[in-house]
């Protein structure tokens, strides 16, 4: 490769297998002023080595020994037909150089008379620039015309005067009209007549401007249908800027127009119902809301929900149905539907008929889905209306027969589960007939409203009156652990009619005759229950009216000891018949005494040692408990002094608080001022509260509670698994403890619902951070169980029964923790 610089830089490729002519003809150019890269070669295969790299022209002898002129012009063709090829050489003749020209050679030229060679060049380096232009052009403009017959858009030209001149092969596939129908025509071949001449007068003034007319038109097949074109019409200029014709592009929309518009029908639809219909992504954050949807939840039209969730629309427990049920429900068959309620926007709860349904997304899973809801509540009161009239009574308002059987039927079952009792009331009106003949219908109808009004107002809100025929009413009493709570009822309700019943303004006394059956003793069925009683109340109203009979004999005579018992129960606290025994309680972790319920015990003068079950309940009744309570707590306390005094280890005192006494407002001084009266430091007093007691007025309950929580003393749920509780609430209270009700200590773990009911009771508290404390413990089956499961404290028989004072101060002062019981 060899380089000189002059004007002119051509890059030259020298077909020669003589070096000496090759370097005449480049000192021959040099001297031209050509600044000359070059290189020389005689072989074909340098040939096409050397057409690897780019050159301006080659020169080539005509006749070589191992290389022709004819083969190196036919090499360089092939590879570039545009680069010039001039024959330099001393033998070629006229004849040959024809040849040579026909086949591609831009010219030849005498070794012998090199004069043309100069003009030849700068001839066809111009002439191969023009060559390559234009079949660059030409190149463009197959690909152009390659693109335009080959695209799925419709493609035609006009001239200045609209007259199409060219069409491609989709205009023809979209309106029908072959190239030759339409060539010569104006683009009024496909008006549909669905746009006017204002529209028109705007597309040609933009195009005759120079400008873009871009516009969705609706145009008209050869076949006369429709269809939707997006039309983008553009004005071509020629080299003087006069528009030389016009190009127009068209897409087919449409499908996607009639999709739109089905959509908007659809969209319109969906706004129009008064359903609540929805749209939702699998986690059920809102895509969608019609405007019944928005007017139910009272949100405004122009709110975006896409940051509302489906909880936002329905109630708690209807968004767990929702997510719980109806998503995998109709992940799984495509559907699902029930009732559900949605919020309004007046805070009310309104049933619905509500559908889910789920949209495709990969993978078979369900993309998103969509709910219609259908409000219901006016069907749902008719249907409630419709059943409280087939299952309560049109006079009174009170369940009727036929309701009170399925109460019953549900209240049996409950107690057998629970081993509680169920006790079935059956009163009858004394003399209704003379009061309804004296006073007329109207008069006796009034008396039974009034009577079933002072009835409720007798019972517990769990309990059920009702009217059963006649003047006969009855009374259905669940969750009784023992039947001495029926014998409250009765006095309440003698004691309710005590006063009189203005009717017809007259004074109306009533009085009831009214027998009792209890269930397990006096039957197992309602049927059986029901006629027990009915016979029992037959027996009283014989033994002379406004008298009350057990079905079962033995309970007439219980009934009168605890009247008695009542009388006595009312001067017992004054004469000082009250004490308190202590039931320690064993710490599993430790085998230390962990410390000592306080247990009330009455000491009468006649019957001795009372039971509890006896006379706790009347205290309750008559209210006594709220003075006793105090006695109790003071009591405990001042043994608690009397303890430490005594230099024995410090335990902590366990006292119950009842129902009553934690309703007291004044419960927080009588804690207070009992703590500071005995120098009892506040965690070593432990205030124990039933489930069913914290549950009556939960925001009442955690009041109190954070107010006791604050004295420090330590704070107790008793019978716990008896209450119902809800266990959302039950973490919002400040406790620090949880007892195991003792109906969960069954003599064996064999019944596996029992012991899964303690596991779970154990396993609960330690997760709300409480300390678990299992009561009626006796054997010690029941300890390994306990232990196995970490539970922390036991009480029960099988450590200790209660015990007097002296005695839990003996037992403490002899306690080895090394010597438990179950080891």
């Amino acid at each position: 490769m060899n380089e000189t610089s002059s004007d002119v830089a051509i890059r030259a490729l020298i077909v020669e297998d003589s070096e000496d002519d090759a370097l005449l003809l480049v000192e021959y150019l040099q001297r031209a002023n050509f600044c000359l890269e070059w290189q020389r070669l005689d072989t074909e295969a340098e040939l096409l080595k050397a057409l690897e790299q780019k050159w301006d022209i080659v020169f080539s002898d005509y006749s070589m020994p191992y290389f022709s002129g004819a083969r190196a012009l036919d090499v360089v063709k092939r590879h570039d037909p545009d680069i010039p090829f001039i024959f330099v050489s001393g033998t070629i003749g006229e004849d040959t150089a024809v040849i040579g020209m026909r086949a591609g050679a831009q010219d030849y030229v005498m070794k012998g008379s090199l004069a043309r060679l100069v003009p030849a060049i700068y001839r066809e380096l111009s002439d191969a620039r023009v060559r390559r232009e234009r079949r660059i052009a030409e190149q463009a403009v197959r690909r152009l015309s390659l693109v335009v017959e080959q695209a799925a858009d419709s493609v035609f030209i006009t001239d200045p005067q609209g007259k199409i001149q060219y069409v491609n092969p989709a205009f023809e596939r979209l309106t029908g009209f072959t190239a030759e129908e339409a060539i010569g025509t104006s683009p009024s071949l496909i008006k549909s007549g669905h746009h006017d001449e204002a529209f028109f007068r705007n597309l040609w003034d933009t195009i005759l401007a120079g400008g873009v007319f871009q516009e969705t038109l609706v145009n008209r097949r050869k076949d006369g249908a429709l269809f939707y074109e997006e039309k983008t019409i553009t004005p071509l200029f020629d080299s003087a800027m006069q528009i030389s014709s016009f190009v127009s592009t068209g897409r087919d929309v449409t499908d996607r127009i009639r999709s739109e518009e089905k959509r908007a029908q659809l969209l319109e639809i969906l706004e129009a119902t008064t359903d609540f219909v929805a749209i939702m992504d699998d986690e059920g954050r809102l895509r969608y809301l019609n405007r019944a949807g928005r007017t139910m939840l009272g949100l405004p039209d122009d709110e975006d929900v896409s940051a509302r969730y489906i909880a936002d629309c329905h109630p708690e427990w209807a968004t767990q149905r929702i997510l719980m049920e109806a998503f995998p429900t109709a992940r799984r068959e495509g559907v699902w539907h029930g009732e559900s309620m949605v919020n309004s926007a007046d805070g009310r709860e309104i049933a619905v008929s509500q559908v889910v349904l789920a949209h495709g997304g990969s993978n078979g899973a369900a993309g998103f889905f969509s709910t219609i809801a259908r409000d219901i509540s006016e069907r749902k009161h008719f249907e409630h209306e419709l059943k409280r009239q087939a299952t309560h009574d049109a006079l009174t308002g009170l369940p009727n027969r036929l309701l009170l059987e399925e109460h019953l039927s549900t209240e049996l079952a409950r107690a057998q589960r629970g081993r509680l009792q169920t006790a079935v009331l059956f009163l009858d009106i004394d003399n209704f007939k003379r009061i309804n003949d004296s006073l007329g219908h109207a008069a006796g109808d009034a008396l039974l409203r009034h009577v079933a009004q002072r009835l409720r107002n007798c019972v517990r809100p769990n309990d059920i009156v009702a009217r059963y025929g006649g003047d006969e009413f009855t009374i259905l009493i669940g969750d009784l652990p023992n039947s001495n709570g029926i014998l409250t009822i009765l006095h309440k309700v003698r004691e309710a009619f005590e006063t009189a019943i203005l009717i017809a303004g007259q004074d109306v006394y009533a009085a009831f005759s009214m027998g009792v059956s209890i269930y397990p003793h006096d039957g197992h069925d309602p049927e059986t229950l029901l006629k027990n009683a009915d016979a029992a109340m037959y027996r009283a109203k014989a033994n002379g009216r406004n008298q009350y009979q057990f079905y079962a004999p033995e309970m007439n005579a219980r009934g009168e000891e605890l009247l008695a018992l009542e009388t006595d129960l009312r001067r017992a606290l004054n004469r000082g018949e009250f004490v308190l025994h202590y039931q320690p309680q064993l710490d599993l972790r430790t085998g230390k005494i962990a410390g000592a319920e306080a247990l009330l015990r009455w000491q009468h003068p006649e019957h001795g040692l009372v039971s509890p079950d006896d006379f706790i309940p009347l205290l309750e009744e008559t209210g006594l408990i709220v003075p006793v309570g105090e006695w109790v707590l003071r009591n405990a306390c001042e043994q608690y002094r009397k303890f430490h005094e005594a230099a024995l280890t410090p335990v902590r005192i366990s006292v119950n608080v009842s129902a009553r006494q934690f309703r007291e407002q004044a419960l927080l001084d009588r804690v207070r001022q009992a703590l500071r009266d005995e120098g009892v430091p506040p965690h070593h007093l432990e205030l124990e509260i039933t489930e069913s007691t914290a549950m009556q007025d939960v925001q009442a309950t955690s009041e109190i509670l954070a107010a006791l929580d604050a004295l420090g003393v330590r704070l107790a749920i008793d019978d716990f698994g008896t209450g119902y509780s809800s266990l959302a609430y039950l973490k919002r209270f400040p406790l620090d403890v949880l007892k195991i009700d003792r109906t969960f200590m069954p003599d064996s773990w064999e019944d596996d619902n029992v012991s899964a009911i303690a596991e779970a009771s154990i396993s609960l508290g330690h997760k709300l951070g409480l300390e678990v404390v299992a009561e009626g413990v006796e054997t010690n089956e029941q300890i390994g169980f306990l232990r196995s499961h970490e539970c922390d404290i036991i009480q029960g028989y099988c450590f200790s029964r209660p015990i007097s004072a002296d005695k839990t101060a003996a037992f403490i002062a002899g306690h080895n923790p090394q010597q438990l019981p179950g080891d």
